[in-house]
């Protein structure tokens, strides 16, 4: 994978995953069906992953995804990037994310996460891995 196609598949993976027009469904179509991901001590699967996906679109109004680097290499992925997003409450997070991905296949099969609150809220420390209850 070069580093333009890694940008290009997280640009778009970012934009649907904060786009509601996108269905989860679709959403779904970037990893593979045995998807893990662990942040900040969680762990989810795919469909942890898309209840965390419906919870973030609950809550957000806004999300813009500032990419600082992104290294490409084989099947993985790193990157750090910034996250600016504002709350349907009015409320406002900023986050660093730290994140490597791995491939297989064309998808996103695994990601390994840390995040760090910049600012905001303390209670969103864990806005990525956030699921509302049911």
């Amino acid at each position: 994978m070069t580093q333009t196609n890694a940008k290009q598949l997280l640009q778009n993976l970012f934009a649907a995953l904060s786009d509601p027009a996108i269905t989860l469904e679709d959403l779904s179509g970037f990893f593979t069906s045995d998807y893990v991901q662990l942040v900040d001590g969680e762990t989810l699967n795919l469909a942890g992953f898309l209840e965390h996906a419906a919870t973030l679109r609950g809550a957000l109004e806004t999300v813009d995804v500032e990419f600082e680097t992104i290294i490409a290499r084989d099947n993985t992925i790193a990157d750090i990037h910034i996250v600016n997003a504002r709350k349907k409450n009015g409320g406002r997070v900023k986050m660093k994310v730290i994140a490597f991905y791995t491939l297989r296949d064309g998808k996103i099969s695994r990601i390994e996460e840390l995040t760090h609150l910049i600012s905001g809220n303390g209670a969103d420390r864990d806005m990525g891995s956030r699921i509302d209850p049911k």
